[in-house]
């Protein structure tokens, strides 16, 4: 009977500390919802964020916030339902953020917004935002259009998607320098839909037709829109008549970079963001950071140029 009741024992023994195993390994489950999985950016970002995430047992299932805040707050909401441990969101604009994370708030799960900063209304109830500083990025590319120009010349622009953090920031930074040198002149700066490369090679036709030779200096918002741009700068013939400077460092800035179509790109990490998103929602799940902490974690954001394209090649995207 005592070896029965000892066996016994054991087997409890052993089906409890089979049973705490299983509970130390069994992975959390993170939701994130990415505003523009069809843009070029985002297959990095997504591709890090997994590798992170299955680093640290986390279950990570990645959506397509189809560029739409009403879609995404729909998916916040499954997400939420469906007991996700923690929640990355990637706002697809700044205003439909607002009910995105009034919803976050008050389900009480963890959660971290990631690349584009949320209304300035709800801004200082988030735990942590991961992602660049798209002023001091501005800022960066705006101090190489005052070098390269010696402080006179006039200027266009092809900006992100209207209502983005990246497009509404980068171009405050970049006016916050150029606006200091009253002999630079901004011709023209226009928004791009959807971050799309033909949609700049349109715009930056129409500005070849209607400033022509007068244009020493293009800004823009992201090496895609570089991409489109060149296309028509190359159709007119004006390679190399103009400066560029771009933002991404992504592989197409970095090839721009080596055959000199452009002069520079400040770096926007797809890679790095992809990591901190998760590094951050890892942080807000065991309480590290809490609702409310607005803590930032940059990316890096050097300017790119010939000099040093050996060095950050392969940092973005």
């Amino acid at each position: 009977m005592k070896k029965f009741v000892t066996m016994v024992l054991v087997l409890m023994l052993l089906v409890s500390c089979f049973s705490v195993a299983n509970a130390a390994e069994a992975k959390r489950k993170v939701f994130f919802t990415n505003a523009f999985m069809t843009a070029p950016f985002c297959s990095p970002l997504n591709a890090a964020a997994h590798e992170v995430a299955e680093a640290n047992n986390i279950e990570l299932t990645i959506v397509d916030g189809q560029a739409d805040a009403s879609v995404q707050l729909d998916q916040v909401r499954t997400a939420i339902n469906q007991g996700y441990d923690g929640i990355i969101y990637f706002p697809a604009d700044a205003e439909g953020s607002i009910s995105v994370v009034n919803a976050l708030n008050e389900s009480g799960i963890a959660y971290t917004i990631i690349d584009s900063k949320v209304d300035a209304s709800v801004a200082h109830t988030i735990p942590v935002f991961a992602g660049p500083d798209n002023i001091y990025m501005g800022e960066v590319a705006g101090q190489s259009a005052v070098d390269l120009l010696g402080g006179s010349g006039k200027v266009v622009c092809l900006m992100g998607a209207a209502g983005t953090d990246p497009a509404t920031n980068r171009q405050t930074g970049f006016e916050n320098i150029v606006s200091q040198y009253p002999d630079i002149e901004i011709l023209a700066k226009q928004n791009v839909d959807g971050w799309d490369p033909a949609r700049a090679m349109t715009i930056m036709q129409d500005y070849i037709v209607r400033f022509g030779d007068d244009i020493d200096f293009l800004f823009t918002h992201d090496d895609g829109l570089f991409q489109g741009a060149q296309q028509a700068i190359a159709a007119a013939g004006m390679t190399g008549k103009l400066k560029i400077v771009s933002t991404g460092a992504n592989n197409v800035g970095v090839a721009g970079i080596k055959s000199g179509e452009l002069y520079g790109s400040v770096l926007h990490s797809a890679k790095e963001e992809g990591q901190l998103g998760v590094e951050a929602i890892i942080k807000v799940m065991d309480g590290e950071i809490k609702n409310g902490d607005q803590v930032w974690m940059k990316c890096n954001s050097p300017l790119v140029t010939l000099e040093n394209v050996e060095e950050w090649e392969g940092h973005g995207w």
